[in-house]
C-alpha cells in the first residue's frame, strides 16, 4: 500500500506541474513583458501603448512611437498581423498624440484604474514622455471608474497611429476568430 500511495502522489505532483505549466502558457499574454528592441528608431520615446488579453479573443499587442514619428508595434495574439511591424508618423500625427494627451490631463490622471467590476475583460498600460515627465496609467476596461477622457484617449492613440491595419477591423477580427 506505501507504494501506491507514493505512486499516488508521484502522479498528482506530476498533474499539479502540469496544469501550472498550462496556466502560465495561457496566461502569459497577459503578462508584461520586456521586448529586446523597445526603441522604435534612434529618438527617445515617446508613447508606449500595450494592450493585453481577455477571457476571450482581445487583441494583445504593444504600440511604441518615439519623438521623431518612428513607430514599431508588436501583434502577439488575437491580430490580423503576428510579429513586428515599423511605421513612420508624421509631425502632424505625433502633434495630435502630444494634443491628445494634453486634453486627457494625462499626467492629473490616477497611476491605476485597475479595480474591475468585470475581470474578463483587457489591460491597456499607457505611457507618456512629456520632457523631463513620464507617467505610467495601468487602466482594465472592467474598472467602472475610469474617467472617460482616458478611454477617449486609448481610442485616440489607435487611430491616430492606425493600429487597424495591423490589428485588423472588427469585421477581419470577427472572421479570423470564427465569429
Amino acid at each position: 500500500m506505501p507504494r501506491l500511495r507514493i505512486g499516488l502522489q508521484r502522479l498528482w505532483d506530476a498533474s499539479r506541474a502540469a496544469m501550472l505549466s498550462l496556466a502560465m502558457v495561457a496566461c502569459g499574454s497577459s503578462l508584461r513583458t520586456h521586448p529586446v528592441d523597445p526603441a522604435p528608431s534612434e529618438g527617445p520615446l515617446l508613447v508606449v501603448f500595450e494592450r493585453y488579453g481577455c477571457h476571450g479573443f482581445c487583441p494583445v499587442y504593444w504600440i511604441r512611437v518615439a519623438e521623431d514619428g518612428g513607430l514599431l508595434y508588436e501583434g502577439a495574439h488575437f491580430v490580423a498581423q503576428a510579429g513586428r511591424r515599423r511605421a513612420e508618423l508624421s509631425s502632424a500625427q505625433v502633434d495630435a498624440l502630444r494634443g491628445a494627451f494634453a486634453d486627457a490631463d494625462f499626467f492629473d490622471l490616477a497611476p491605476s484604474y485597475d479595480h474591475p467590476r468585470y475581470r474578463d475583460l483587457p489591460r491597456i498600460i499607457t505611457t507618456y514622455r512629456d520632457g523631463g515627465r513620464v507617467k505610467t496609467v495601468v487602466h482594465h476596461l472592467g474598472d467602472i471608474s475610469t474617467p472617460a477622457a482616458l478611454l477617449r484617449l486609448e481610442e485616440t492613440i489607435d487611430q491616430i497611429v492606425g493600429s487597424e491595419r495591423w490589428v485588423g477591423s472588427e469585421a477581419e477580427l470577427d472572421r479570423l476568430h470564427g465569429s
